[in-house]
């Protein structure tokens, strides 16, 4: 820790000077402006200001014969990491499995391609994430997330393929909403001056991650029940009477625990988001009638979908007591 003393400037003015390597660092000169904040425990953060127009660039070079997903994930990573300028250049020629995989990587991130040729890609960020609202992004997120639940129960209940494969097709959008959340909030924990624009730290940053994995997984969940609902009725196999009274009405249990949840997250109500986790550990009893109802079939296809979709609809729940802890983490956050 650097130790400076406090000198008079002129008649009333107390300054102290800036450690040097610090301003190396941040390349500040003087006449540049720094942004100076206070914290909840009185000490004093300065931090250089946001420079206008410094976007990060990367070049990466991608073999013809590299793997779909290893692309993806590199591209991804790259986003995460908060580069706005990234190219891609390949060790021969794009290949037209690869050059599809790109465009629709880029198309999911939002990534305006600006230059794209055989051996070449080159796309742009022009997303200002000073002016994002954490907390719209994210109930937007659980907005679409949860209507997929809701749907994913009816799809079960009336065996709706249309609807099970509408809502299927909604988990690219959980998808993107969850890669731009993680973006700005890996942007926000390493930018103060961002962080402090956005009316985050670095702890509720990681409360706001957590939140929007759980979502994330959710969806996905919804996704698994509806897929095995098409499947199933591939096989024209009937899920009995009994049996799928109680899973729908378990799903739906689960659907209305995680919206609540998610509400208390917002809300930061400690009692709320308590009562949400008992009822959650209250509803095993559900979940064991369904595994003794398995046990009258006699089906191997149906014990299997029967079991999965037990097994998404446990998991909803899961997730549910997740953000319900994570709810009373970020209220007692600041005691």
């Amino acid at each position: 820790m650097s130790v400076r003393k406090i000198m008079l400037l002129g008649r009333s003015s107390l300054v102290i000077s800036l450690p040097k390597p610090w301003l190396q660092l941040h390349k500040l000169k003087k006449g540049d402006a720094v942004s100076i904040s206070m914290r909840r425990d009185g000490a004093m953060v300065v931090y250089p200001s946001v420079k206008k127009g410094e976007d990060r660039y990367v070049q990466i070079e991608v073999d013809k014969n590299e793997p779909k997903e290893l692309i993806a994930r590199k591209i991804i990573a790259l986003y995460l990491n908060g580069y706005n300028n990234i190219e891609l250049k390949s060790t021969g020629v794009f290949p037209p499995h690869q050059q599809q995989l790109i465009r629709e990587i880029a198309r999911k991130l939002y990534l305006r391609i600006m230059e794209a040729s055989p051996k070449h890609f080159y796309f742009q960020s022009y997303l200002d994430e000073s002016k994002v609202s954490i907390d719209l992004s994210v109930r937007r997120m659980h907005s679409v997330a949860y209507s997929m639940c809701k749907d994913a129960v009816t799809a079960l209940k009336e065996n709706d393929l249309e609807l099970a494969r509408t809502i299927y097709a909604l988990d690219d959008d959980v998808d993107n909403f969850y890669h731009f959340i993680r973006k700005i909030l890996r942007s926000a924990m390493l930018n103060f001056s961002l962080a402090e624009t956005l009316g985050v730290t670095p702890l509720s940053c990681l409360d706001y991650k957590r939140l929007v994995d759980c979502i994330e997984h959710t969806a996905d969940c919804a996704s698994n029940i509806v897929k095995s609902v098409i499947l199933l009725n591939e096989t024209g196999y009937r899920i009995p009477t009994h049996t799928m009274e109680l899973l729908v009405n378990f799903g739906s249990t689960a659907t209305e625990i995680y919206n609540e949840a998610v509400n208390t997250f917002f809300e930061e109500d400690l009692n709320k988001a308590n009562s949400i986790i008992n009822k959650c550990n209250s509803l095993w009893n559900i979940s064991t009638k369904i595994s003794e109802s398995i046990l009258k079939e006699q089906e191997a296809t149906l014990v299997c979908t029967i079991c999965s979709l037990r097994e998404y609809i446990d998991r909803i729940i899961d997730y549910s007591v997740d953000i319900a802890e994570t709810a009373i983490n970020k209220s007692l956050s600041y005691v």
